[in-house]
């Protein structure tokens, strides 16, 4: 939302709650101030009731709602498809030209995943009305995010790294304000569907390597054999089905390799320092 708003664009944003922007989130994610939008929207994506006029006047829809580390037991049916499909939907009753959805990179070759199911079902809605003459729509396929790469550098700190499989398959994440500023360039581009990677490819081992060392601790890993992961995936989906899905995409990401075009410019390292610079168990030793 920063990016678009720097970008020029008059923004309105959709929140359950104000509290809830105020407030840093996990791994460096900033909060949200009064001058980062022009307009505050309550409402709650699974009350659709709770959204009437909330496309009054919008011109484009940007959307990356889903779930990340939510504990209210919602699937991700209920949240990455049925909220976005009531944002899809209601765009395309107020006549807005362009939509533009966040999904995932590489989702052709882990279609067996209901994570990637439900996000390829939201960009299939979007294809549907774009083909029956309505609303225009753009897919940004992110390849991984910085905020995962913060579980690194907590397992860094601890002084023990458990890496998934061999540790070689190749990613090349994105920071945040950076894969800001790519969904603003792929909305205002011609491509329907653009990929946006980091300014660095590294496989899990490298960027496990590269905690230890910002945090100054001897690089200590131990790999899960990817059996035994498959296996703590089917306990963990027999206890929460929610969570069970989401330990099977960690798993299966684990597995392949997540790389796509530059679109940043932050590198990991200072990602990893600028963690680093903030923890308070640092500010403490200083």
């Amino acid at each position: 939302m920063q990016a678009f708003r720097q970008a020029g664009y008059e923004t309105r944003v959709l929140a359950r709650k104000e509290s809830r922007l105020s407030k840093p989130g996990p791994f460096a994610a900033p909060a949200l101030g009064a001058d980062d939008y022009d307009e505050l929207f309550i409402g709650e994506l699974t009350e659709p009731e709770t959204l009437e006029g909330v496309m009054d006047g919008i011109d484009m829809v940007f959307s990356c709602v889903g779930i990340s580390r939510q504990t209210d037991g919602l699937t991700f049916e209920q949240v990455d498809y049925q909220c976005n499909k009531t944002l899809v939907d209601m765009a395309a009753a107020a006549d807005v030209k362009r939509f533009v959805y966040v999904s995932m990179q590489g989702a052709e070759n882990i279609m067996q995943l209901e994570i990637t199911k439900v996000h390829e079902r939201v960009v299939d809605e979007l294809k549907a009305v774009a083909a029956a003459g309505g609303m225009d729509y753009r897919i940004v396929r992110p390849c991984g995010y910085f905020s995962d790469m913060g579980a690194l550098y907590d397992m860094a700190k601890r002084g023990r790294m458990w890496l998934l499989g061999k540790g070689e398959n190749l990613m090349s994440p994105i920071h945040g304000a950076d894969l800001g500023r790519a969904c603003v360039t792929i909305a205002e581009g011609e491509a329907l569907e653009a990929e946006a990677g980091g300014p660095e490819t590294m496989t899990q081992i490298e960027a496990a390597e590269l905690a230890f060392d910002v945090v100054g601790k001897p690089a200590k890993s131990s790999v899960v054999p990817m059996g035994v992961a498959r296996f703590g995936v089917m306990i963990i989906r027999l206890l929460s089905k929610q969570f069970g899905d989401l330990a099977d995409f960690i798993v299966t990401a684990g597995e392949i390799d997540g790389v796509g075009p530059p679109m940043g410019t932050m590198t990991l390292r200072a990602y990893f320092e600028e963690l680093k610079a903030n923890d308070p168990d640092f500010a403490e030793q200083a």
